[in-house]
C-alpha cells in the first residue's frame, strides 16, 4: 500500500520496531501514520515525519519512538520515501521532511 503526501509517493513498510535503514541502503524520508476508521472509509493521521541520516536509522531507537502512538482504534504504519543520495543530499531530505511537518502538523495532522 502506498500513500501520497504532498506529491511524494510513500510506500508502506514493515513494523516500526523491526525496521532499520542501514548506512549502505538508500536513505529515506519517513512518515509514522496512524490508520483508523472503518475499512471502507479509513482515516489517516500523521504522527511524525523525519529523514534518515546518511549513517542509517533504527526506528526502535529513535528519540521520538516513545511518542509514536495510535489511538484506541488506530494502527500505526511506517511509510518510507526512498531518496537516492546521488539525487538528494541529507539537507534536501531534511527539507522535505520539514515541509511535510509544516503541511500536515503532526501528531494530529489528518491526510485528506
Amino acid at each position: 500500500m502506498s500513500l501520497k503526501l504532498s506529491g511524494h509517493l510513500f510506500s508502506l513498510l514493515f513494523h516500526i520496531d523491526t525496521t532499520e535503514i542501514r548506512a549502505n541502503q538508500i536513505p529515506v524520508v519517513y512518515a509514522i501514520v496512524a490508520k483508523g476508521g472503518p475499512s471502507w472509509a479509513p482515516v489517516f493521521r500523521i504522527v511524525d515525519v523525519g529523514a534518515s541520516p546518511d549513517d542509517g536509522l533504527r526506528f526502535r531507537e529513535h528519540p521520538s519512538h516513545a511518542n509514536w502512538a495510535g489511538g484506541p482504534d488506530e494502527s500505526l504504519g511506517l511509510y518510507l520515501l526512498y531518496l537516492r543520495p546521488s539525487e538528494y543530499s541529507a539537507t534536501e531530505r531534511q527539507t522535505i521532511a520539514a515541509r511535510l511537518r509544516q503541511e500536515y502538523g503532526p501528531p494530529t495532522g489528518l491526510i485528506g
